[in-house]
């Protein structure tokens, strides 16, 4: 009897927190105002079958079938996030490569400060475990050496690289002009232009830092996980960079 009750306290205990986790991933997302819906439904079912309304339980029965098929299609952002999330949670960190920060930052500090005091809006994505192939495809593959001459030039304005991002991966310039995925979130300021709603989106789907340079006040930000961080200057930029990519100490 004490295994048995032993057994269902482990069972409760890992239910919330499971149910917690899946909270967290989708309290920000379309998907909380859906979960809503959902449990009304369940409510509404529930005192229809209390009162023997069989007509409306038929049809709340047809309409669970309905969204049960539904779901994953109008939701395949979200739960694509989700699960991107859940595999890069630290269980399995022990499995997969640490993909470390090598590039010397100030090569890359030096770029963006340039940017910024020249008012030259940049973009600039680093990759961290997440991959990033799918974004690098809509663009110019360079693979080249880092550098803050080269990045500078690539956000001169007309040139032929200047639009879009550059993705950055272990010190090496991947590819420019690349695509980002506008965020759908209602909560970022109408105020923001395309650099920051598409810093914001890339950051939503993948763990990048994204970098953005504003090309009307040369204003410093980043985007990690769906948050931006504004007016950053040249210590908090390399703190930001330290911080995201540093190595595990356990490495």
């Amino acid at each position: 009897m004490t295994e048995l009750n032993l057994l269902m306290i482990v069972d409760i205990i890992v239910t919330v927190l499971i149910s917690y986790k899946v909270f967290t991933l989708i309290k920000e997302t379309r998907a909380i105002q859906l979960l809503k819906g959902i449990l009304v439904l369940f409510l509404i079912n529930y005192i229809s079958r209390q009162l023997g309304f069989l007509v409306l339980n038929m049809v709340l029965e047809q309409l669970r079938t309905v969204a049960l098929i539904a779901l994953p299609v109008v939701f395949q952002p979200e739960l694509r996030r989700a699960l991107e999330q859940i595999g890069r949670g630290k269980l399995f960190k022990y499995w997969t490569s640490r993909n470390t920060f090598k590039v010397e930052l100030d090569k890359l500090v030096a770029a963006v400060i340039r940017l910024s005091k020249s008012q030259i809006g940049g973009l600039i994505v680093l990759k961290r475990e997440t991959g990033l192939r799918e974004i690098i495809d809509t663009g110019v593959k360079l693979d080249a050496i880092l550098s803050t001459e080269l990045l500078v030039n690539i956000f001169i304005p007309k040139s032929p690289l200047h639009d879009g991002a550059v993705i950055v991966d272990q010190g090496r310039i991947v590819a420019a002009n690349c695509l980002l995925p506008l965020t759908e979130n209602k909560k970022i300021s109408q105020s923001l232009g395309t650099r920051h709603r598409a810093a914001v989106g890339i950051s939503e789907e993948t763990d990048a830092l994204v970098i953005i340079v504003s090309e009307e006040t040369g204003v410093i930000s980043t985007a990690f996980a769906g948050k931006l961080k504004y007016n950053l200057d040249e210590f908090d930029l390399k703190e930001e960079l330290f911080v995201k990519f540093r190595e595990d100490k356990d490495d």
